[in-house]
C-alpha cells in the first residue's frame, strides 16, 4: 500500500510539473482574449457585409425594377391567355356540342345499307389493326421476306445452272437466253391480259417513270456522292503534295475511305452516262423522223391530246390522210412498244456464268461484249454520234490541233493574259472565256442554221441539245472507261462524268418545259431560234453546275435528296426556295377582294350621282 501511494504521489507531482510548463492561460486572460477576437471578427463581418452591399446594391435595384415590370408583363399576359383561353375553350366545346349533333343526324338520315357500310368499314380497320399487332408479335413479315429470298436464291440458282449448261454449247446462246426468256414473257403477257400492258402504256405515266424520273433520280444521288467525295478529295490532294510526310493516318485513312467511294460510284456513273447517251440518240432519231415531210403518214397521232411520256418527238402534226397514212402505227401500239422497250432498256439483268473456262474463253475474245441491252446500243449507236462529231471538224481533235486553230487559241490566251496583267479581267473569267470558246467550237455547224428559217433551225436545236452532249458524253465515257489512268487522273475524269451528268439532269425539265410551252412559242417569231440560243448556253459549264445546283438545293430542301455535306442548304427554310417565293409573288400579283371592295365604291357612287340627277 505504502509502494501504491508513494506511485501516485509521483505520479501526481510529475502532472503538475507538466502543467506548470505547458504554462496554460488563466481564466480571466482567456476571457479577455476571447472577447477581443469576438469584438475583431465582429468588425470585420460588419465591414465585409458592408463592401458587398454597396458592390451588389446597383445589381439588386436593377433586378428588382426589370422584375417589377416583369411581374406586370406576365400578369398582363396571364390575364388575356385565361380570358383568351376560356374563350378558345367555349368556343371549342360549341362546335363540339355542334358537330355531334350533326354527326348524330346523319347517321340518321343514312340508309340502312350505309349504316351496314360504315360498321363494315370499321370493323375491316378493326381487324386490320389486330392483324398488325399479331404481324408484329409473331414476325410474319420477317419471315414472309426470309421465304422470299430463298425462293429468289433458289430460282437465281436454277437460273444460273441453265445458263452454265447452255455456255457449254454456246456461249453466244448463253448471252441471248435473258433476252429470249423476256420476249417469250412478253408475248406470255400479250397473249393472256393484253388489255393490262394496254392500260399500263397509255393510262399511267409508267414509261415516264421508268425512262426519265427513276434514272433522273439515280443520277441525282450518284452526282452527289461523286461531288462529295471529289470535293472532300480536293483539298487533301493538295496539302498531301506539299506535306507529304507530315500526313497523319487518321487523314490517310480518311482519303482513301473516299477514293474507295469514288471507284464505287464510277461504273454506276458510267453507266447512267451510257443510258442518257443512248436515250438522247434515240431522241434526235425520233425528232428528225418527225421533221422530214415523207416520214409524216408514218408516224402515229396521239388520238387522245395526251403527251407521249418523255418522247415529245413522237408527236407529229396532223396530216391529211392519204394511200402511205395506211401504214401508220396507233399511238397504242407505239406506247406498248416504248413500254416493253425501256423495261427491256434498263431492268434487263446480265447473264451470270459461273463457269471459270466459259467466261475465261468469253473474256480472251478480242471485244469483249456485254449482253446488258444498254451496252449493246450504246455499242451500236456511238459509232454514229461520234462520226456526226466528227464530220463537223470537231470531237476535241481537230479544232484544237489544226495549226489554224492553235494559232487562234494562243493568240487569244495571249491577249487575255495582257488583260489580266493590268487587271482588267480575272484570272477565272480568262479561263471561262477560254472554255466556253472551247466548247463553242463544237456548235459551229449547227450555227450555220441560225440563218436559216425555222425548219431549218429546228436542226441545230436537236444537233445542239441533243448530239453534242451525247458526242461529249462519249468522249467523258472512253477517258473514264480506261483501266490504266492514273490515280491523279480518276479525279479531272470522274468531275468530266459528273459534269455531263449534271447537264442530262437540267436538260430533263428544260425539255419539259419547252414542250409544255410550245404551242405559245409557235407563235412567237424566231422562237426555234431562241431555242438553239437557250441549248447552246445551258450546255457550257458553268450554266449547267449553276442550274443543277439550284435544283439540287431546292430538292434537299424539300426532302427529296439527301445532303452529301451542305449544311447551308440543310439549314435552308422552306419560304427561302425558288418554289416558294414565285408563288408566294403569283399569289400576291393576284387581285384580292379588299382591292375590288375599293375600286367599287366611285363606280357606285358616280351612278347613284347620275340618277339624282
Amino acid at each position: 500500500m505504502n509502494l501504491l501511494s508513494s506511485k501516485i504521489e509521483q505520479l501526481l507531482h510529475q502532472s503538475r510539473l507538466l502543467l506548470e510548463k505547458l504554462s496554460l492561460p488563466s481564466k480571466d486572460e482567456y476571457i479577455s482574449a476571447a472577447s477581443a477576437a469576438f469584438h475583431d471578427v465582429r468588425a470585420a463581418t460588419s465591414s465585409s457585409w458592408n463592401l458587398t452591399y454597396l458592390t451588389f446594391r446597383p445589381i439588386f435595384i436593377l433586378l428588382a425594377i426589370i422584375g417589377r415590370y416583369l411581374a406586370i408583363v406576365l400578369r398582363v399576359i396571364a390575364q388575356h391567355s385565361i380570358a383568351h383561353g376560356w374563350v378558345a375553350l367555349r368556343e371549342g366545346y360549341f362546335q363540339l356540342r355542334t358537330a355531334s349533333i350533326w354527326f348524330v343526324r346523319f347517321q340518321r338520315d343514312l340508309p340502312l345499307t350505309a349504316k351496314y357500310a360504315e360498321i363494315g368499314v370499321v370493323t375491316a380497320l378493326g381487324i386490320l389493326w389486330m392483324l398488325r399487332r399479331r404481324f408484329q408479335k409473331y414476325r410474319y413479315g420477317e419471315r414472309v421476306m426470309t421465304w422470299y429470298r430463298n425462293k429468289k436464291k433458289r430460282v437465281l440458282n436454277w437460273y444460273q445452272g441453265v445458263v452454265n449448261k447452255v455456255a457449254e454449247t454456246s456461249l453466244l446462246l448463253a448471252m441471248l437466253l435473258p433476252h429470249i426468256l423476256y420476249v417469250l414473257l412478253v408475248a406470255g403477257m400479250k397473249w393472256l391480259v393484253p388489255s393490262v400492258v394496254t392500260y399500263l402504256a397509255t393510262r399511267t405515266y409508267l414509261i415516264s417513270f421508268i425512262s426519265i424520273w427513276r434514272p433522273l433520280y439515280q443520277t441525282f444521288c450518284v452526282v452527289g456522292e461523286i461531288s462529295f467525295n471529289i470535293a472532300s478529295l480536293k483539298p487533301n490532294d493538295d496539302e498531301n503534295k506539299q506535306t507529304t510526310k507530315k500526313s497523319k493516318p487518321s487523314e490517310i485513312k480518311h482519303q482513301q475511305k473516299h477514293k474507295d467511294q469514288l471507284r464505287e460510284h464510277k461504273q454506276l456513273a458510267i453507266d447512267l452516262l451510257k443510258y442518257w447517251v443512248v436515250y438522247s440518240t434515240l431522241l434526235a432519231i425520233a425528232g428528225m423522223a418527225r421533221l422530214l415531210p415523207f416520214m409524216q403518214p408514218f408516224l402515229p397521232i396521239d388520238e387522245t391530246k395526251k403527251s407521249s411520256q418523255g418522247w415529245k418527238f413522237f408527236t407529229p402534226k396532223v396530216a391529211k390522210a392519204g394511200f402511205l397514212s395506211r401504214f401508220r402505227l396507233s399511238a397504242a401500239f407505239v406506247q406498248e412498244v416504248m413500254l416493253i422497250f425501256f423495261v427491256w432498256l434498263l431492268l434487263m439483268p446480265q447473264s451470270f456464268l459461273r463457269n471459270d473456262e466459259s467466261v475465261e474463253k468469253w473474256k480472251t475474245r478480242k471485244k469483249p461484249k456485254s449482253n446488258r441491252p444498254v451496252d449493246i446500243l450504246y455499242n451500236m449507236l456511238s459509232p454514229s454520234v461520234t462520226s456526226a462529231m466528227k464530220s463537223s471538224a470537231f470531237l476535241s481533235g481537230k479544232v484544237e490541233g489544226s495549226s489554224y486553230g492553235v494559232k487562234a487559241i494562243q493568240f487569244l490566251q495571249s491577249l487575255l493574259g495582257a488583260l489580266v496583267f493590268t487587271r482588267v479581267l480575272s484570272e477565272s473569267w480568262k479561263d471561262v472565256i477560254i472554255q466556253t470558246i472551247l466548247e463553242s467550237t463544237a456548235l459551229l455547224p449547227a450555227a450555220l442554221t441560225l440563218l436559216m428559217p425555222g425548219y431549218f433551225t429546228s436542226y441545230g436545236v436537236i444537233y445542239v441539245s441533243l448530239v453534242v452532249p451525247a458526242g461529249y458524253s462519249i468522249k467523258v465515257i472512253s477517258q473514264a472507261g480506261k483501266s490504266t489512268i492514273s490515280p491523279d487522273a480518276i479525279l479531272s475524269s470522274m468531275d468530266d462524268v459528273s459534269r455531263y451528268l449534271q447537264f442530262w439532269v437540267v436538260s430533263v425539265p428544260t425539255s419539259t418545259v419547252l414542250y409544255w410551252f410550245e404551242p405559245v412559242l409557235a407563235w412567237i417569231p424566231l422562237s426555234t431560234h431562241a431555242t438553239w440560243l437557250l441549248w447552246a448556253f445551258i450546255q457550257m459549264k458553268s450554266p449547267t453546275r449553276k442550274i443543277y445546283t439550284l435544283m439540287e438545293d431546292e430538292l434537299i430542301v424539300f426532302g427529296i435528296l439527301k445532303s452529301h455535306g451542305k449544311d447551308e442548304s440543310v439549314n435552308k427554310d422552306l419560304n427561302e426556295t425558288i418554289l416558294f417565293r414565285s408563288v408566294s409573288r403569283i399569289i400576291a400579283a393576284l387581285p384580292s377582294s379588299n382591292t375590288v371592295a375599293n375600286a367599287e365604291p366611285p363606280i357606285d357612287a358616280k351612278d347613284s350621282h347620275e340618277k339624282q340627277e
